[in-house]
């Protein structure tokens, strides 16, 4: 049985290959972060199971009072794999909470899936307005917009800025897809912790996240506040290594 964390172990063998980052990272700079998303699904008699399931990048270009966030993700779904494509003018806050955005979403789907090429694509945009969100899709739509919210992809820029302390803890309402509501969600910080890795010992810091609809999340970051690892559920997001320390 592997003495790693749990949401190390369900990777097994995929780590075989994995380096920590190398480099200096600075969470409040300019920066691009690449991560595999994995499938923790494990076999019958609890071994790791799943495998690659798609990409991430986020990239982040601070300004003079907001801050520009791009990410892009490829979920690797059967027949079928989408491409979600979201730009967001953020405020320069905690959560770095989304002001306006587009969200592009494309299908590359093989003849299995008996679709036509562009047929599932959409468009989206979205903004808040006074106390409002307001999205644009095939018609508008407007709720209320919750006191403290976010999107899923802003943690990952997010959560480098706080610090290792047992004080850091953000409480919000999450917003997956910058449309699935996920209320009332507390992340919190629960202290550093030792993970052997082919022949090295990571001390990472680790956050926790729980709240409604969602499994908890634990968050690993290295000495220099870069997200190295996301695990909730069954997926998870490894940092890719391979070039720059996963920062360009």
């Amino acid at each position: 049985m592997s003495d790693l964390p749990r949401d190390w172990a369900a990777l097994g063998a995929r780590l075989d290959a994995w380096t920590p980052p190398q480099g200096v990272f600075e969470p409040a700079a300019a920066w691009t972060l690449k991560y595999a998303r994995h499938a923790l699904i494990p076999e019958r008699d609890g071994a790791p199971g799943g495998g690659l399931a798609g990409a991430l990048t986020v990239t982040q270009k601070p300004g003079a009072d907001t801050v520009a966030l791009r990410a892009v993700e490829t979920v690797a779904a059967g027949f079928s794999a989408p491409t979600y494509a979201a730009d967001m003018r953020c405020a320069a806050d905690a959560l770095l909470t989304p002001q306006s955005w587009t969200l592009g979403i494309r299908w590359l789907s093989g003849k299995q899936a008996n679709l036509k090429p562009g047929e599932l694509d959409q468009t989206r945009a979205g903004r808040v307005e006074g106390q409002e969100i307001v999205h644009k899709g095939a018609r508008e739509r407007r709720r209320p917009a919750p006191v403290r919210w976010t999107g899923f992809w802003n943690l990952f820029a997010a959560l480098p800025r706080l610090p290792f302390e047992v004080s850091s803890a953000l409480t919000f309402d999450l917003f997956e897809e910058l449309d699935l509501h996920k209320p009332e969600q507390r992340l919190a910080y629960i202290g550093p912790q030792s993970v052997g890795l082919n022949g090295r010992t990571l001390v990472l810091h680790v956050f926790e996240q729980t709240g409604r609809g969602v499994l908890p999340w634990r968050w690993w970051l290295d000495a220099q506040h870069r997200v190295v690892l996301a695990a909730g559920g069954q997926r998870a997001y490894l940092l890719d290594t391979s070039a720059n320390g996963g920062a360009a």
